[in-house]
């Protein structure tokens, strides 16, 4: 029996990931901490077995107690039940489509009546003119054939009129919403955002009203000037408990993305809808909101993620005592910065691994790609092509991991200019391995004018190795 167990120590210490830093081993004992797991520097001595029931967060058997690593039951190194786990990601090039007229943003949700649909903004998915700052589209049926239709009930949000750009979308319990931005004046201007409207439809899309903090509903119709109002009545979050950063003051979820479980919001593990946004005043921080999914438009039952305790999620309902669920890169290998427009993750639910996948990426800062106000806040910030990275978590709050990560993503060509990359909530293969992103291209013309070339729905199938 003791050399049984001797074994088995000895293949867990093989197998746990090796720690990047000897300071994440403080005590000297062989184990550390790292990107919320435990990981082994050198040969690690026995480990103990975790004495409390919440130290092992993410159910991989690893926990971490009185500053040491510890194990519960076996100490399976895998991250999933089903010992599934993330290890990188293939790019299936062969399989990249560009598809409509022009513009970007393609935040999407798998509605009740199974089809897609999806926001877009600067432009107009058919003709190709510069119509909308924002609108929606529907979208039915598969990754390789799918029809696309305008969600006419929707308010116009015409480029002759102030700048409000979709981008929260989601569909839970037959209702559809609708997050839409406010940029600092007329149409697109430098950063950051000030707040959002809630916007609500109960009919699959043909009508739609304003939902104040109250959870009060005003019809507003297609053509509806009110749609245009910024009162205090008329937002869901409007420049209030902002932070100072970059040399301007910026204010918490204006900027949102909905976590998307599944068809209709079927696989919701808890009854919540949880929300991310990039902190605007430092946009690599990304905070976390939930809200009762019958509660949604009730702005008094919205609690905030509020730091990782004892390896648990803590909440609170002091939007002001808020804090980041994760850290992304805020700048990268060669020191250049990435800008108020970053960060924004596409969260779905993988039926196939049992886990959560986040996609992700930086966008560079202004011309300069400096931390300055000027370059940080710039309009135009599309200086190189984003970044991308994949995460994965078993819980729609995190702990996050990461299992892919580049400062510049090229899907084909080196004059792509990539950003704010997605993951679609319904094309995604039976065993979860693969999956389809979507994302944007400012691409430049050979005048040198950006957003002119690949400006439009990019879509290419990857395929998530595992172990």
């Amino acid at each position: 029996m003791v050399v049984g167990a001797a074994l088995f120590y000895s293949s867990l210490a093989q197998e746990a990931p090796q720690c990047s830093a000897d300071a994440a081993d403080p005590d000297g004992d062989g184990w550390g901490w790292e990107n919320n797991t435990s990981c082994r520097v050198g040969s690690p001595k026995q480990v103990q077995t975790c004495l409390l029931s919440g130290s092992d967060p993410d159910g991989d058997g690893w926990g971490w107690e009185n500053g040491a690593s510890c194990r519960v039951g076996q100490g399976n190194t895998n991250n999933h039940s089903t010992s599934t786990v993330p290890t990188g990601v293939r790019f299936d090039a062969s399989s990249l489509v560009r598809i409509g007229g022009k513009g970007d943003n393609w935040c999407q949700t798998w509605a009740a009546d199974d089809g897609v649909i999806t926001a877009m903004s600067d432009g107009d998915w058919f003709d190709g003119s510069y119509r909308y700052h924002s609108r929606l589209y529907r979208i039915t049926g598969d990754s390789q054939w799918f029809s696309r239709s305008e969600v006419d009930g929707y308010p116009r949000f015409h480029t002759n009129e102030d700048g409000w750009y979709g981008y929260g979308t989601l569909s839970v319990n037959g209702t559809l919403y609708s997050m839409v931005s406010k940029t600092q004046n007329a149409a697109w201007s430098p950063g950051p955002f000030r707040g959002v409207k809630m916007l609500r439809s109960y009919d699959n899309g043909a009508s739609w009203s304003r939902v104040d903090r109250n959870n009060t509903d005003r019809y507003t119709g297609a053509w509806d000037a009110s749609v245009q109002s910024i009162a205090n009545d008329e937002m869901f979050f409007f420049q209030e408990y902002g932070r100072n950063g970059h040399g301007k003051q910026a204010y918490p979820f204006s900027f949102v993305s909905f976590v998307q479980n599944g068809k209709d919001h079927q696989a919701s593990p808890d009854g919540y809808v949880y929300i991310y946004s990039p902190e605007g005043a430092q946009s690599n921080q990304l905070m976390l909101a939930r809200v009762p999914a019958e509660q949604l438009g009730l702005r008094s039952a919205w609690e905030y993620f509020a730091g990782w305790r004892d390896n648990q999620a803590h909440w609170t309902r002091d939007i002001a005592q808020r804090q980041a669920n994760i850290y992304l890169p805020e700048k990268n290998a060669k020191g250049e910065y990435f800008g108020w427009y970053s960060w924004l993750p596409s969260v779905v639910w993988n039926e196939g691994l049992g886990l959560y996948v986040m996609a992700n990426g930086g966008t560079y800062a202004g011309q300069g790609m400096s931390s300055a106000s000027h370059d940080y806040y710039d309009k135009w910030m599309h200086t190189k092509s984003g970044s991308l990275g994949l995460w994965y978590s078993q819980n729609p709050y995190g702990p996050w991991k990461q299992f892919y990560y580049t400062d510049h993503w090229l899907p084909d060509n080196a004059g792509n200019l990539t950003y704010q990359p997605k993951l679609s909530p319904k094309w995604i293969s039976s065993d979860g391995k693969r999956m389809t992103m979507i994302w944007s291209d400012a691409m430049r013309n050979p005048d040198g004018y950006s957003h002119s070339v690949n400006y439009k729905w990019n879509q290419m199938q990857i395929e998530i190795l595992t172990r």
